[in-house]
């Protein structure tokens, strides 16, 4: 039943190695995301512990192997001192000591095939353990490499972030920048109008000045001629009077 168990386990544990190495084959570290680094990582924990019991089943194996090759040394010696005993053994003792040593001979004889197959299972387990003790150690160099090429890719990615940030901004003051050149450039458009409408305007003024100065009755510094268009539009005239006159209407007051 313990070596059932044994086997088991053996064939449990290599099932799961399979499907880890499995895995770890088709593991990139360079394109690698979080979710990959993630599920590795919980199956590298798995098979770490797996490791862990392998070498705690190739210990308890190598010493069962260690132990098993004791008992049979220290009876393999002392079956050469029955001998030994049994050759120098007198007649009436030496058939008693060669049954014994037949009888540890028959046991010895037993134990050298459980001796071979304790040395294949520790063997074996030390194998299995140096497997999974050198896939533990691959994927963790490989999920370590992509554990750095991921935060190196999230820096770069962050300082991409900063750059194309910095440069929306530059994009956003050069759009100001050029939105205030426009702006200029619709008040001088504007100035232009404006100053189009008051030569426009001062060109109407001089229109209605010209119309007004010909619709005005002519004038003129010449008395008799100023004289003649009053009497000619229809106003009477009072011949202007004297100095002398002036002032002596002054004294009858």
């Amino acid at each position: 039943m313990l070596n059932f168990l044994k086997h088991f386990f053996v064939n449990k544990a290599q099932d799961a190695q399979s499907g880890f190495v499995k895995m770890l084959v088709e593991f990139d570290p360079e394109t690698a995301s979080e979710a990959e680094i993630g599920e590795l990582d919980d199956a590298l924990t798995k098979l770490t512990r797996q490791m862990v019991d392998a070498k705690k089943a190739w210990e308890r194996e190598d010493q069962e192997a260690r132990e098993i090759q004791k008992n049979y040394d220290l009876r393999l010696a002392a079956a050469e001192r029955l001998q030994a005993r049994a050759e120098a053994a007198p007649e009436g003792e030496k058939a008693q000591v060669e049954a014994s040593l037949a009888g540890l001979l028959a046991e010895l004889e037993k134990m050298v095939p459980e001796i071979d197959r304790e040395q294949r299972e520790a063997q074996e387990a030390k194998a299995f353990y140096d497997e999974l003790a050198e896939a533990v150690k691959s994927a963790s160099e490989r999920l370590k490499t992509a554990r750095e090429r991921l935060n190196d890719a999230k820096r770069r990615m962050e300082a991409a972030k900063v750059r194309m940030d910095r440069a929306q901004e530059q994009e956003e003051r050069a759009k100001v920048v050029a939105g205030i050149k426009q702006q200029a450039g619709n008040l001088g458009t504007a100035f232009d109008a404006m100053t189009q409408k008051a030569q426009e305007m001062e060109a109407r003024t001089e229109v209605h000045a010209q119309k007004a100065q010909l619709l005005a009755p002519p004038k003129s510094e010449d008395p008799y001629l100023a004289q003649a268009l009053k009497e000619a539009q229809g106003v009477s005239t009072q011949p202007q009077q004297s100095l002398s006159d002036r002032l002596a209407a002054l004294k009858k007051k």
